[in-house]
Order: structure tokens, then C-alpha cells, then sequence
């Protein structure tokens, strides 16, 4: 770590130091992990993280060790900022915001190593080591230093309880003696869940930083489709936006598959329990064989008994052996694939097993519709300097706001997803925008850059 010291003696003496340009040199060193080791503090405790201070000028250089499921407690950045680079482990950090006495969370985000944690001035959170049986290592640069951690406010969400630490504490932590803190506050405050907060909100957006691999978004996925299996149509149907843009998609295809003049056969992707493969079928009042593929396997028990053939596994690997269908459908899960030559590669494949002129039939989430995440994940991917940790455009991560389980989602523009199925041999036929959050389950004005994208695509003849 001496050399990360030189770097920045060297860097910020003799320049102005900025939010900005602090925030430039973390993430342009994020990759070049120092060799931390020798200068890790000792670990005290197994509850509390333990600090290393490196430097105190031109700016403060701490180095943190955490045990397995430790976590500070929520602080204020009062008067001071700087940056969290992860060298080791999973880092979970947790925005909170305080109004009319009740406090809540704001933000989530997960960095792994490499990963950079943004901390401005005026931020309320807490940095956890979610890890059950690892260490987490990060690096702390602040400006401008902390001698102490004296005056520094720290909320217990249990009581409600603010503390300020006076210049004896070790720890941003409620585990330090009662002689480490110069005030304790009863009563402060009242915690709310996110549900509690904002009940109509039933998913938060949590960025991972850097993007894992497609192997670990899928294993991802995976669990937080098991995660939810057994209430998924439960959801599907309780949900009123979500159950009126479904039956409007259902309906939509089971017209056009009326109208075929032969269909035997239908691929259904991402097919969840089977019930909307099941319901297009009745409703397009055509008999024809369903093979249903679905990444969680739980998921493919419960397809089994709406009488279709399941098959469990990534579409990408799976072997659905020498059939050709006259049908696909793609539904509420093409942007679960995060990584654009992944996508051409799974419409390469559709594209391998359909007959001459079948219908592929696609939704997406929309990067306009400014009712959804799109124009936020846009944001996001702006402010947050997310290309330089692997991101396209549109992607992000997000969880169930009473679930634990992670999954990922790509927001497509109109252009964006026609380009990938026309460079992959299928003509756009028909591209509808479906209402969602609003409006659901209607059909938008064509120039409405509200509501979801539904495409309908055909093979082009050989």
C-alpha cells in the first residue's frame, strides 16, 4: 500500500482535490489491486470491522477490514466525502434518507472487487460484509480527513436511537462503550421497511459493481425465480398492472396464431409455470404441441402439469434435439440476458428452429417509458460511470423489495431491438406499445415513448 500512498502524494499535492477528480483517480486505479496484505489491521473482534490508517494527507487513506457479517452502523457524511474501493470480498451499501421523523432506505448497491462505492457529502448509510464466511477488504479515501471520528452521528434502526461518537471511538458503531459517545439521542426516529414507506414500490433497483459474468447473472436469476416460484402466478394475477398488460400480450399473440394457416408446434422461452403458453393456446382455439424452456427448474415442475413438455436449463444450452416450431415466444424475459452478443446468439438459435415464415413474438421493458426504470437506469449508467465497470446502456440489477435474491434486466430502445432481430434473420412485422404501469394493458399511440415494446417478428423464407 506505501505505493498507493506515493500515487497520491503525487497526484493531489500540488492539484486541486475535487469530488470529481478523486472520484476520476478511484475508478482509473480500480483494477490495479495493491498488495494490501501486509498492512491489514489486526482483527479485535469478530463483530466490528477494524482500520488501518495509511495517510492523512493530502487527503485521509484508510485501509478496512471486515469479518464475515459485520456492518457499520447507519452514519452521516456530514461536512466531509470521498469514495470506498472494494479490494477483496462483497461490499453492500445502503442509502437511507431521514423525513418528518421516519427514516427509510433510497439506495442499494453491491460492489466486489474492484468495485467503487460513491460517498458525497451529506450521504446517510451503512456498509455491510454480506458474506457468511468471508472477509471483506476496502480502501477509504476521504476528504477532507478525519482526525477522529469525533462528531460523527450514527442511527440505530432498531430503537431509533442517534448517537454522536466523540474522539474515543474506533468504529462508526453502536458496539463502541457508551464513555465513546459524546450524546445519545432516544427516540429519534422510526425505521420503515421499503414497503412500509412506499407500498405500491414491490422491486428496488441494486446495482453490482463490476457487472458479474453471464454465468453469475444466470446462477442470479436462477435464484430468484426458485425464490419466488411458488407465488409467481399468484403475483402474476393479484398484480392489476401487470395482470393487464399480460392478458393484452396473450391476446395479441393467440390472434395472430388464430390466423396461421398451420401450426403444430410452439417454443415457449423464459416460460415461467407454463400458464401463459397454456392460455394462448386456449384462447387461439388451435391444437397444436408446447415445448416450454425456463432457466429455474421449479418453475418447469409446475409447467409439467399445464400438460406441455418442459425443459429446464439456459435456452442457450438446452437441447430441444432436431424440432422446428412455427411459434416462439420470448415473453417477459429477453432482457434477463445480459450481454448483447448473448442476445444475438439466442435469436440465432430461434431463429435455427423455426419453420419458414413462424412468428417470434417478443415484449421488452422500454428505455423511454418514463413511467418504468428505463430513463433511470440511463441516469444511472451517466452518473455513475457504469461503462467503465462493464455496462451497457439500459442494465440493471434489482430484488424484490421482501425478497433476498438478485436478478438483472436490460431496458431496449425501439431501434435497439429491431436491429438485433433483423441482423439475425427475422422481418419485423408489427412493434405495438403496451401500457404498463400506466394505461396497462392498452395499446399506445406508435409515437408514445410510454409503456412496454411488444414485437411481432417473422422469419424471413430461405
Amino acid at each position: 500500500m506505501e505505493e498507493l500512498v506515493k500515487v497520491i502524494s503525487a497526484e493531489f499535492s500540488n492539484n486541486a482535490l475535487t469530488y470529481d477528480n478523486l472520484g476520476r483517480f478511484v475508478r482509473s486505479a480500480k483494477n490495479k489491486i495493491p498488495n494490501y496484505h501486509d498492512d491489514l489491521p489486526d482483527i479485535k473482534s469478530k463483530d466490528k470491522y477494524s482500520r488501518r490508517i495509511l495517510c492523512m494527507e493530502p487527503l485521509e487513506c484508510v485501509l478496512l477490514r471486515w469479518p464475515p457479517e459485520v456492518e457499520s452502523a447507519v452514519h452521516f457524511h456530514d461536512g466531509f466525502w470521498g469514495y470506498v474501493w472494494v479490494l477483496d470480498g462483497i461490499c453492500e451499501n445502503v442509502e437511507y434518507k431521514i423525513k418528518d421523523g421516519k427514516m427509510f432506505i433510497t439506495s442499494q448497491l453491491y460492489a466486489r472487487k474492484g468495485g467503487v462505492i460513491d460517498e458525497p457529502d451529506g450521504t446517510i448509510h451503512l456498509i455491510r460484509n454480506p458474506s457468511k464466511d468471508k472477509e471483506l477488504i476496502t480502501c477509504h479515501f476521504y476528504y477532507p480527513a478525519l482526525e477522529t471520528l469525533d462528531g460523527l452521528k450514527v442511527y440505530d434502526l432498531e430503537s431509533g436511537k442517534i448517537g454522536t461518537l466523540n474522539d474515543k471511538a474506533a468504529t462508526a458503531s453502536f458496539l463502541e462503550p457508551d464513555d465513546h459517545f459524546r450524546d445519545l439521542e432516544e427516540g429519534a426516529f422510526v425505521y420503515q421497511t421499503m414497503l412500509e414507506a412506499m407500498p405500491t414500490q414491490t422491486h428496488r433497483m441494486c446495482p453490482v459493481l463490476p457487472k458479474p459474468s453471464s454465468e453469475e447473472i444466470k446462477s442470479m436469476i436462477g435464484a430468484y425465480y426458485a425464490e419466488q416460484a411458488s407465488q409467481y402466478d399468484l403475483f402474476d394475477l393479484s398484480h392489476h398492472s401487470r395482470k393487464q398488460y399480460v392478458q393484452k400480450i396473450n391476446q395479441l399473440i393467440a390472434e395472430k396464431v388464430k390466423g396461421l394457416e398451420q401450426i403444430d408446434k410452439a417454443l415457449a422461452i423464459a416460460c415461467g409455470t407454463g400458464r401463459r403458453a397454456a392460455k394462448i393456446r386456449e384462447l387461439s382455439e388451435r391444437a397444436y404441441d408446447i415445448t416450454c424452456v425456463d432457466i429455474s427448474e421449479e418453475m418447469c415442475c409446475q409447467a409439467t402439469e399445464r400438460n406441455v413438455r418442459s425443459i429446464a436449463g439456459d435456452w442457450l444450452r438446452v437441447n430441444v434435439g432436431d424440432d422446428i416450431f412455427d411459434v416462439t415466444t420470448f415473453l417477459y424475459a429477453f432482457g434477463h440476458i445480459p450481454f448483447e452478443e448473448e442476445r444475438i446468439a439466442a435469436l440465432k438459435k430461434i431463429h435455427k428452429h423455426m419453420s419458414d415464415g413462424g412468428l417470434l413474438f417478443i415484449d421488452v421493458f422500454n428505455q423511454e417509458d418514463q413511467n418504468e426504470w428505463g430513463p433511470k437506469a440511463v441516469r444511472r449508467f451517466e452518473s455513475d460511470h457504469l461503462e467503465g465497470f462493464g455496462y451497457d446502456k439500459g442494465d440493471l440489477f434489482y430484488r424484490k423489495a421482501d425478497g433476498h435474491a438478485l436478478s438483472f434486466l436490460h431496458y431496449f430502445t425501439r431501434e435497439e431491438m429491431v436491429s438485433l432481430l433483423e441482423k439475425t434473420g427475422f422481418e419485423v412485422i408489427d412493434v405495438y406499445n403496451i401500457g404498463y404501469v400506466k394505461r396497462s394493458g392498452e395499446v399506445l399511440d406508435g409515437k408514445d415513448e410510454r409503456g412496454s415494446l411488444f414485437f411481432v417478428a417473422r422469419k424471413v423464407r430461405q
